[in-house]
């Protein structure tokens, strides 16, 4: 496949990642995976071999030596780089996973039914993987904010301020103004003067705060 159906498979594989992980801001995660993606043909183009080294799943094992460093960042760049070998997969030529072990390739479907690279079957690939990834990148990334699915929470809190003598001095008003996300709970911690904890609830339903 081309390097854009390979690039916009890998932002919809690790975006689909970052739903399941409740990952908030994967912006620098997408471009570490998106250029893993078309990391497998140009390694095959400075070793002058199409599907050689640059398709063998052995790349994985430095991969996952990054991701016990920096997890997210590991997360996409494996993710990124099996997501080429998966959609080499469905291609004419297959993908030699085990190269140099066995330069056998790995193919799916049957042969005439298979993906040719640049065809129309590509960039069909290529407008149905972009309109998967559209609903994700809008829902579950910072594009939120241009929504304006954020809402705003002013909480009023009254707190008693007492003397040294323990009688009542006062009662002072405390308005707090929180930005609370589209997220279904979030708990909010107040400290009080006297060393009480208060925990508010904050319950998102239906874009409404409760």
């Amino acid at each position: 496949m081309r390097f854009y159906t390979h690039i916009a498979g890998s932002i919809l594989f690790f975006m689909i990642y970052c739903f399941f992980m409740d990952i908030s801001n994967p912006i620098m995660g997408l471009f570490f995976a998106a250029w893993i993606s078309v990391f497998p043909d140009l390694i095959d183009k400075l070793t002058g071999k199409h599907r050689g080294w640059g398709h063998s799943i052995f790349w994985i094992i430095p991969l996952i030596l990054v991701a016990l460093y920096q997890p997210l960042l590991g997360a996409a760049l494996i993710i990124g780089f099996l997501s080429h070998l998966f959609l080499d997969i469905f291609t004419v030529y297959g993908c030699p996973l085990l190269y140099p072990v066995m330069e056998n390739s790995f193919v799916c479907l049957n042969k005439n039914r298979r993906i040719k690279t640049g065809s129309n079957q590509d960039k069909s690939a290529l407008i149905f993987i972009i309109l998967l990834t559209i609903p994700l990148l809008l829902f579950h990334t910072p594009l939120v904010t241009i929504l304006d699915l954020e809402d705003t929470l002013t909480i009023s809190y009254a707190v008693d301020n007492k003397t040294d003598n323990d009688t009542l001095d006062m009662n002072n008003n405390i308005n707090l103004n929180l930005q609370v996300s589209n997220k279904e709970e979030r708990n909010i911690t107040v400290e009080k003067v006297n060393d009480t904890v208060t925990t508010i609830m904050v319950t998102k339903i239906n874009n409404k705060i409760k």
